[in-house]
C-alpha cells in the first residue's frame, strides 16, 4: 500500500498539477499514453482503498474471540489475499483502457464519455465499487473490530492474550479508515456527478469545487504516515528506533577512517625492528 501511494503521489499528483495549474496536458496527443496514464491514475486509488479494506478484515479476524477466525490473520493469508485483490482490480480496470480515449470536444483531451452503453455500465460499476462498496466494507469491519475489542475487554483471559500492540494497531486502522472516508467522499461525489449519464450541466463554481476537493483526495495518499505517528505508540517507537539505527550506522562510518589510521599506526609500530640494547663495557 505504501509503495502504491508513493507511486501515485509521484505520477498522479505531478500530472494533475501540470494539468490544473498550468494547463499542460501530456496525454492528449498520444492514444497509447492516454490509455496507459488513465489506467494507472485509476488503478492506484482502487488498489489503495481495497488494501485498506483487506487491512480492516485482517484486524477484525485478529481481534475475534473465535480461534479459527483468528488463524486467518497471518502473513501467508495476507499475501494470498493481496495477490488476489491485485489481480481482480487489474482485470476490472481493463474497462479504463476501453472507455478512455482522445476526444475532440472543441479541444483535444483524454477523457471518458457516457455516449455508449458499455461506458454507462462501467461508470456505474465504478461508482458502486469505489464510492459505495469500499467505504461500506471499511466501516462494517471497523465497527466489528471495535465490538470484538469491547468483548475482549470484558473477558479477562482474552484481554490478557490481546496484546497492547494489537489494540494500538486496531485503533490506528480505525482512524485511517475514518480519515479515508472523510477525505475521499466529497471528491468522489463531485467526480462521478460529472461522468455519470445525466443531464447535469457543470458550472464554473462546480468545476471550482471539483478542483478544491482534489486536495483532500490527494492527501489520503500521504496522511497514513502522520496518522500512524500520532495514533500508535508502537509505530512511534519503531520510527524512533529506526532513526537511532540509521544515525548509529552513520556515526560508525564517520569514525571508521580514524579508527583505521590508529590501527594502522599500531600495526606499523609493532612491525618496527627491535632496537638493539646498548651494553656498557667496563
Amino acid at each position: 500500500m505504501s509503495i502504491n501511494n508513493i507511486f501515485y503521489a509521484i505520477i498522479g499528483i505531478t500530472y494533475n498539477l501540470l494539468l490544473d495549474g498550468y494547463q499542460v496536458d501530456l496525454i492528449r496527443y498520444s492514444r497509447v499514453f492516454c490509455k496507459l496514464i488513465s489506467y494507472i491514475l485509476n488503478f492506484c486509488p482502487y488498489l489503495s482503498v481495497y488494501m485498506l479494506v483487506l487491512a480492516s478484515i485482517d484486524r477484525y479476524c485478529s481481534s475475534s474471540l473465535n480461534a479459527q477466525r483468528r488463524n486467518w490473520s497471518n502473513i501467508r493469508m495476507a499475501r494470498k489475499a493481496t495477490l488476489i485483490m491485485l489481480i481482480i482490480i487489474a482485470i476490472f480496470m481493463i474497462g479504463i483502457l476501453i472507455s478512455f480515449d482522445i476526444r475532440d470536444n472543441g479541444s483535444l483531451s483524454c477523457s471518458s464519455t457516457s455516449d455508449s452503453l458499455f461506458n454507462q455500465i462501467y461508470l456505474i460499476m465504478e461508482v458502486i465499487v469505489y464510492v459505495i462498496t469500499a467505504p461500506f466494507l471499511m466501516m462494517l469491519f471497523g465497527f466489528l473490530t471495535i465490538y470484538n475489542i469491547y468483548k475482549s475487554n470484558r473477558n479477562l483471559a482474552v484481554a490478557i492474550r490481546y496484546r497492547p500492540s494489537e489494540r494500538q494497531l486496531s485503533r490506528m486502522l480505525i482512524i485511517q479508515v475514518l480519515t479515508q472516508i472523510i477525505l475521499n467522499l466529497p471528491f468522489c461525489v463531485v467526480f462521478f456527478a460529472l461522468i455519470l449519464p445525466t443531464t447535469f450541466q457543470s458550472t464554473i463554481m462546480f468545476y471550482f469545487l471539483y478542483v478544491i476537493f482534489k486536495i483532500p483526495f490527494y492527501m489520503t495518499f500521504i496522511t497514513p504516515f502522520f496518522l500512524y505517528i500520532l495514533s500508535a505508540q508502537v509505530y512511534r517507537d519503531e520510527f524512533i528506533r529506526l532513526f537511532k539505527k540509521i544515525f548509529r550506522i552513520h556515526g560508525e562510518r564517520a569514525i571508521h577512517p580514524a579508527t583505521t589510521r590508529v590501527m594502522n599506526g599500531s600495526l606499523a609500530t609493532n612491525h618496527l625492528p627491535p632496537i638493539p640494547e646498548v651494553i656498557d663495557i667496563p
